[in-house]
């Protein structure tokens, strides 16, 4: 079960804000190094042979992830 992290919601006047999730390299795994658990989901893509996942958690939560790969910016959204 997925909990809210309350202190990391802006209100504003339209509702809820969440930050977009802007991965960087230090947050940056090879997929053995990370040592996931076989049930977690992620989202995987490629550009020019380079290639990043996230889990599927960290869009459900943010709604918008953003970055850089292959020196052309990205953007996913759910």
């Amino acid at each position: 079960m997925s909990r809210i992290d309350r202190s990391k919601i802006k209100v504003t006047a339209k509702g809820f804000k969440f930050d977009p999730f802007r991965p960087q390299a230090k947050h940056q795994y090879s997929l053995a190094d990370a040592q996931l658990k076989e049930d977690v989901e992620l989202l995987a893509f490629e550009r020019d042979g380079q290639r990043r996942a996230v889990l599927i958690s960290e869009v459900m939560y943010h709604h918008i992830v953003q970055g850089e790969l292959a020196g052309e910016p990205y953007l996913v959204t759910y």
